[in-house]
């Protein structure tokens, strides 16, 4: 260690064995009554030593200590959303207002915000957030002075066994302290510190894409649960008029049967096409409650059902090329942007790993102010060293060849989340296409199967059907509606899956997939 020490030492002289041991003994009782005092004008010099190697170490820290600069935001879905933070679920836990004693109506949008502010994954996100840069300020810590402060007592006695000389007590106590305070602290390491921190600041901006791609996913899941609710009504609705077609059916089979035109038989088959209605009713109102549950626990409030929603299943086009969605992918999808953080972080870790071969350059200051019953010892030192500390090469050697290892590894893992991202997002695309023509093939099938239930219960109430042929064709027109409900559906959730990978919403045309009217369903 290269080292400049610079030493007071001030030690009172020992007593001359021919002066008085009375007085000796009267010196040592007036010298603890004024151990304050001596105390009090200690604490001054030990105080003005530490501040002044403080400013000088303070001095020599970099300023990315003290700040952090704000990276741009990309332009992606979740964007808005995380500028949306709720301060108070920093602080506490945020509960909901809602209550089912109040009736609300829920926008998609609507939806949408009240999972970003009550949804608590997003807020462990955000909390992880902080977890992440507060290692920043961990790892810059290194510039900072550390303080060690002590106060060491003793008491020791002696007594003598035979004749005391010079008249002194055959017995007696001493008592002496030894109060101390240091400051040390590093100025210069070659690098090591700032390659922990940058590689800390990674870690932290990739836990805030985290964040947005946790988001991403949020707003996915409740467009789909949004979606669902809306298909699982269109679901009752259909089996509500099953049950009323059944119904007039039944009625109808009564009086043919009374007035002898029809056998019992259609009686019997349509009390039991009634009764399988009704029990697919019930099943389908049980579906569309649990969906109702499956979006209250998204939005975070899970105890709150009682709502209606007031948007629709979707036929819009969407003004989106393949190619422009996998530019737009690869450019801000936050998953792969967190990837390209990890990568980064590695490669600021093998840079620190390295950097560990090289020394540390420190400035220290200490002062002890020792009170005795003989002589007293003050001392104050300040000054530099350069050092290694725990050098190991063989160890060293070893953790650069794992800091290399996992930055390779990192490298490998983005460049698996990036052919993940542009398969995902090829996929979805094919998809959405796929399901828009499935859209005009049920729509098709729909208007097909309605025209073949307006006939068969035709001549069913002109006495000329029976009831096999009126129930094949009500199941005909029922499932019909069905499927093209579960196409219409398909269509919007493949659009927000989509939006997912992309990691952008997708521009709506003004243009339909096909033309629908009320009366069409």
């Amino acid at each position: 260690m290269l080292l400049i020490n610079i030493s007071i030492l001030k030690r009172k002289q020992r007593y001359n064995s021919q002066t008085d041991d009375t007085n000796w003994f009267i010196l040592c009782n007036n010298r603890n009554k004024v151990r304050l005092e001596k105390i009090k004008s200690m604490n001054k010099k030990i105080l003005s030593l530490v501040i002044t190697a403080c400013v000088l170490g303070l001095a020599s820290v970099p300023a990315e200590a003290f700040s952090f600069k704000k990276n741009k935001n990309n332009n992606v879905q979740s964007v808005k959303a995380t500028k949306t933070k709720n301060k108070k679920a920093q602080e506490e836990e945020v509960k909901s207002p809602y209550t089912n004693e109040v009736h609300s109506v829920f926008s998609l949008k609507d939806c949408v915000e009240l999972a970003i502010e009550y949804n608590p994954e997003i807020q462990a996100s955000i909390f992880n957030e902080d977890v992440y840069k507060s290692r920043i300020g961990q790892a810059w810590s290194n510039f900072f002075p550390t303080i060690n402060a002590g106060l060491q007592g003793s008491r020791s006695g002696s007594k003598y066994t035979g004749e005391s000389p010079y008249g002194v007590p055959s017995q007696y106590l001493t008592m002496g302290y030894i109060p101390s305070v240091s400051a040390d602290m590093m100025i210069f390491d070659f690098g090591k510190t700032k390659a922990t921190a940058d590689m800390a600041k990674r870690m932290w901006e990739g836990s805030k894409e985290d964040t947005k791609e946790n988001i991403n996913t949020i707003i996915y899941s409740i467009k789909s649960a949004y979606y669902n609710i809306l298909f699982a009504e269109a679901q009752v609705k259909v089996y509500e008029d099953t049950v009323a077609d059944f119904e007039l059916q039944l009625s109808q089979a009564k009086g043919f049967y009374r007035y002898g035109t029809k056998p019992k038989v259609d009686v019997v088959t349509a009390e039991y096409n009634l009764g399988k209605a009704k029990l697919n009713l019930v099943k389908a109102k049980n579906v569309l409650e649990v969906a109702r549950v499956q979006l209250s626990r998204i939005m975070g409030i899970p105890e709150y059902t009682n709502y209606e929603l007031s948007d629709q299943l979707s036929l819009n086009k969407y003004d989106e090329t393949f190619e422009n969605a996998i530019k737009t992918a690869f450019d801000v999808r936050p998953e792969l942007i967190s990837a390209q953080k990890s990568v980064d972080a590695a490669k600021m870790n093998l840079r620190a790993t390295r950097r560990e071969l090289t020394p540390d350059l420190g400035i220290f200051a200490g002062y002890d102010n020792g009170i005795g019953n003989k002589y007293n010892v003050q001392s104050a030192q300040v000054g530099f060293g350069l050092n290694y500390t725990g050098l190991n090469l063989m160890r060293i050697k070893k953790q650069i060849d794992e800091a290399n290892a996992a930055y390779k590894k990192s490298k490998a893992n983005y460049e698996d989340v990036k052919h993940t991202v542009y398969f995902n997002v090829k996929k979805n695309y094919m998809d959405l296409q796929t399901d828009a023509e499935a859209i005009v093939i049920a729509k098709l099938a729909l208007d097909q199967a309605k025209e073949q239930y307006r006939q068969v219960t035709g001549r069913y109430k002109a006495g000329v059907g029976d009831a096999i042929e009126l129930k094949d064709g009500e199941n005909t027109y029922l499932n019909a509606r069905l499927d093209f409900y579960n196409a219409m559906l398909n269509y919007n959730v493949t659009a927000a899956s989509l939006e997912r990978e992309i990691g952008i919403p997708l521009v709506m045309s003004d243009k339909y997939v096909i033309e629908l009217k009320a009366e069409d369903l």
